[in-house]
């Protein structure tokens, strides 16, 4: 089953009760998001704010099983409604999730890690999204760990069939590479798990991020985070994004560009994400 039946299959099963959201248009053409937590504003309303006026399309929001104070609760209703509502409101769409909590209490490892899992799932779900990105970076990290991959398989089958039901896919943003990536979609066996790509993340690791987009294709690259670690605006630095734009093409890449990294030079982190997207709309990102 590819990616699209999946969805199709799953959502059908499973009616969303929840406002539509506000996504991309052909008319538009805007795809390009951000992260709530690159603009400060992790887990936080005023995250759509700052996207719209930088001319951001959608913002990837935080879910924590364990908010700090003046983080949105995503597991209530309360505060899932409040972050449609301000959606709504901006016109700044969700992109999706994303449960970085995992990088300092690992999947792989905590015993709590499999109910938040579900919890960020049944959150996402109700705010009507497909996407759940999980972190596999610091405590979390799986590479060069065949026992910690070996438990997160495992994890991941306790996972997936609740993904599957509530037409959730559950996003791994690791440090390892394509290869390593199919071994655990094909262990786990459910099509609610994928890759979720980062360009930053894979060619400071050494990957041919070309090659690898072409190699995983639309089917198992459910969302992009478009980043270049080498401290330079995008165009500047080590990322061939135009070359990772010809790959997405090309195996037919229609979702959401999700800006992620840090400030440059002078530019604090608005004006930074500013020139970013600039350079990214320039050579056909968006619009």
């Amino acid at each position: 089953m590819n990616r699209r039946d999946f969805l199709t299959t799953s959502l059908a099963a499973t009616p969303v009760l929840t406002l539509p959201q506000i996504g991309f248009s052909q008319s538009s053409g805007n795809r390009m998001g951000i992260t709530d937590w690159t603009i400060g504003a992790r887990s936080k309303l005023e995250a759509f704010d700052l996207a719209k006026a930088s001319n951001l399309a959608s913002i990837q929001t935080s879910f924590t099983p364990i908010p700090g104070e003046g983080e949105t609760d995503l597991s209530t209703e309360k505060d899932r409604e409040a972050l449609l509502l301000k959606s709504e409101e901006t016109g700044v769409a969700i992109a999706s999730t994303a449960m970085g909590v995992f990088n300092k209490y690992a999947f792989k490892a905590v015993p709590e890690a499999v109910e938040w899992a579900k919890a960020g799932v049944e959150a996402t779900h109700m705010l009507g999204l497909e996407v759940m990105l999980m972190a596999f970076f610091g405590k979390n990290d799986l590479k060069n760990d065949a026992e910690g991959t070996a438990e997160t398989i495992k994890r991941l089958k306790e996972v997936a069939p609740l993904a599957e039901e509530r037409g959730v896919i559950l996003g791994l943003e690791t440090t390892i590479d394509a290869d390593e990536h199919l071994h655990i979609i094909d262990s786990v066996g459910s099509p609610a798990v994928q890759v979720y790509y980062d360009t930053g993340n894979s060619h400071g690791n050494g990957y041919d991020i070309n090659k690898e987009i072409r190699q995983l294709g639309n089917d198992l690259i459910c969302e992009v985070h478009v980043k270049d670690k080498s401290g330079e605006i995008f165009g500047n630095g080590e990322v061939d994004f135009k070359g990772a734009l010809q790959a997405l093409e090309e195996i037919g890449y229609d979702r959401w560009y999700v800006l992620e990294g840090q400030k440059v030079g002078d530019f604090d982190q608005i004006e930074t994400m500013e020139k970013h997207a600039a350079y990214l709309r320039q050579i056909g990102y968006s619009s």
